[in-house]
């Protein structure tokens, strides 16, 4: 069996191959193409199996060398503290560390869902990219006329119908409209890029519109919350337990701690879109104060003088639980199997 590590550049990679004991026997550098990449591989006599750090073109390499070897490994690169804490790091001694820690079965895999799954998760990305630009642009508008003077409260200064009126404002105050108007202009062609990114994602979310489905059955739990949940949880069966459920949506706890001494707090890791789902929708139950099995937990916590903060993630966590229990089951919310 032949140990192949790649470090992957988008020009040029470098590679290492050990044999079966664990020798190197080739190492070099090949450039970043299918066709170089297919060569290499197909040079290599026997059984073989190869890592590289997960990437943005790791997908593309894996497809490529998928069919000419008999196992891809994709890793975590923060895990390799062989090649992130070294004192000697460079392309040549990363692929020789990644290909020695292939050798020794020391990689941590990352996984990697099927094509639907994939494909809808592209499309969460997207959304939620082109959701903070548009973010971004109304803060840009916004800090323009507080900057120069007028001051609206709401989202009046967005809005179509009020926005002669607030040039006009803004120019009696000597601001420079021109440059007002194309700020609302790239607000307006955020808010359509938007627009479209939800046709795309409701596209991708057919194949699993019966997952999304008995998501939005949860209270405070919309399509797009629905969407980016069944992205990243699939059937409810990649994560095993709820303890790395939570660590993997960043709702597990970070704790600093020796002798009973130390610090304890929110993790700071995790997925972000997953977090602010399950946070959001904690914070919308918490807001309605409607009557479900889910704010009476939030109210039990608040009798029992949790600190609100805490209440809302203990919210989250559950709710996160709850839905990859209705993944893996299939059936819809209820209030009584809370």
């Amino acid at each position: 069996m032949k140990h192949i590590g790649m470090d992957l550049h988008s020009t040029t990679t470098d590679v290492c191959v050990r044999n079966g004991r664990g020798k190197i026997v080739l190492r070099g550098q090949i450039a970043t193409t299918k066709a170089e990449l297919e060569k290499f591989i197909c040079s290599i006599q026997g059984l073989k199996r190869v890592a590289l750090e997960e990437s943005q073109m790791a997908d593309w390499v894996t497809r490529i060398l998928k069919p000419h070897v008999d196992e891809v490994i994709r890793c975590q690169p923060q895990f390799n503290k062989l090649i992130s804490e070294s004192e000697d790091k460079c392309d040549k001694t990363d692929s020789e560390s990644i290909s020695e820690l292939l050798y020794l079965n020391r990689l941590k895999r990352v996984h990697h869902p099927e094509l639907v799954y994939r494909t809808l998760r592209e499309a969460v990305r997207a959304y939620w990219i082109a959701s903070r630009e548009l973010t971004r642009a109304k803060n840009r508008v916004r800090a323009f006329f507080l900057f120069n003077g007028p001051r609206e409260t709401g989202n009046t200064i967005y809005a179509v119908r009020n926005r002669s009126g607030n040039l006009a404002k803004l120019e009696k105050l000597g601001g420079n409209a021109r440059l007002a108007r194309l700020l609302y202009e790239r607000m307006d062609h955020c808010r359509q890029l938007k627009a479209k990114h939800i046709l795309i994602l409701r596209e991708s979310a057919q194949p699993v519109k019966d997952s999304v489905r008995l998501l939005m059955t949860m209270p405070a739990i919309g399509p797009i919350s629905a969407y980016t949940l069944v992205a990243y949880l699939e059937d409810g069966r990649r994560l095993p337990n709820k303890r790395k459920l939570w660590r993997y949506t960043g709702l597990s706890l970070r704790r600093h701690q020796s002798g009973g001494i130390g610090t304890e707090g929110a993790s700071h890791s995790g997925n972000r879109m997953m977090k602010q789902v399950a946070m959001s929708a904690a914070i919308t139950i918490v807001a309605r104060g409607e009557s479900n099995a889910l704010s009476a937990l939030w109210e039990k916590d608040i009798r029992r003088q949790v600190d609100p903060k805490r209440a809302r993630r203990n919210l989250a966590r559950k709710m996160v639980v709850i839905a990859q229990h209705l993944l893996r089951s299939k059936q819809e919310y209820s209030d009584e199997r809370v």
